[in-house]
């Protein structure tokens, strides 16, 4: 963050008859602090139809008190798929707790403790309109290793916004986050349209779509991996 700090400082001058001085005044640069929950969190997801590899997605690794589980998109989770958390040159199995398709959201506790991603605290926005505000997050899109982007909302609904910010396939599943590092939401499509000169379906990578988490509390979530954790004892 040195870098960010450095541009986030103004030069000021002053000179008098006695001499010039110069001074340095740190403007706001919260905009730069929330990128570390997003990359630190940041985990690739690998889906797996027997022995071979059918895909990937991203998604996000938190914890609450002594649980420690794994947020991405719902359509990631395809029914006879295993799905694993890449951990450096290892991956890590997942299992899947929960799975909201209407909200296109899951929840999936890895079998073991990832070592290559930070575990950061579960801890959502609650804001009802966040329209104009900045938003944060970092995914593997295509064949890209972990990248990091930023955008701006531009419309929202109850339970869903649009960003303008830049997605491909394979970012699916990423958590996204305000500028105070709070969780906002699932990134969960791109919009794809027609134009007026090709017949085919073109993506807009710009424009991407959201659904909020808002109202996946920490406590609704604590419940949730309490029963989980319940069941396996029963088993």
């Amino acid at each position: 963050m040195l870098l960010s700090l450095i541009l986030a400082c103004t030069l000021g001058y002053n000179s008098d008859s006695e001499g010039v001085s110069l001074s340095f005044e740190q403007t706001a640069a919260t905009h730069y602090f929330y990128y570390d929950k997003a990359i630190e969190s940041s985990v690739r997801i690998l889906s797996f139809s027997g022995e071979e590899e059918s895909g990937h997605a991203s998604g996000n690794y938190f914890k609450i008190g002594q649980y420690k589980f794994i947020i991405t998109a719902a359509h990631v989770v395809t029914d006879g798929e295993k799905l694993y958390a890449e951990d450096y040159k290892d991956k890590v199995e997942l299992e899947v707790i929960w799975i909201d398709t209407g909200n296109d959201i899951a929840f999936a506790v890895p079998k073991k403790n990832l070592k290559s991603a930070k575990a950061i605290n579960y801890r959502t926005n609650k804001e009802l309109s966040i329209m104009g505000n900045t938003m944060v997050y970092a995914g593997f899109p295509a064949d890209l290793n972990k990248s990091v982007f930023h955008g701006t909302v531009s419309t929202e609904a109850r339970y869903s916004f649009i960003m303008q910010s830049f997605a491909l396939p394979g970012a699916s599943g990423s958590v996204v986050f305000d500028n105070k590092g709070l969780v906002v939401g699932v990134l969960s499509a791109i919009k794809v349209g027609y134009s007026g000169i090709s017949p085919w379906p073109q993506l807009h990578g710009s424009l991407v779509y959201v659904n909020r988490l808002n109202f996946y509390d920490k406590y609704m979530l604590e419940e949730l991996l309490v029963k989980w954790k319940n069941s396996k004892k029963e088993r």
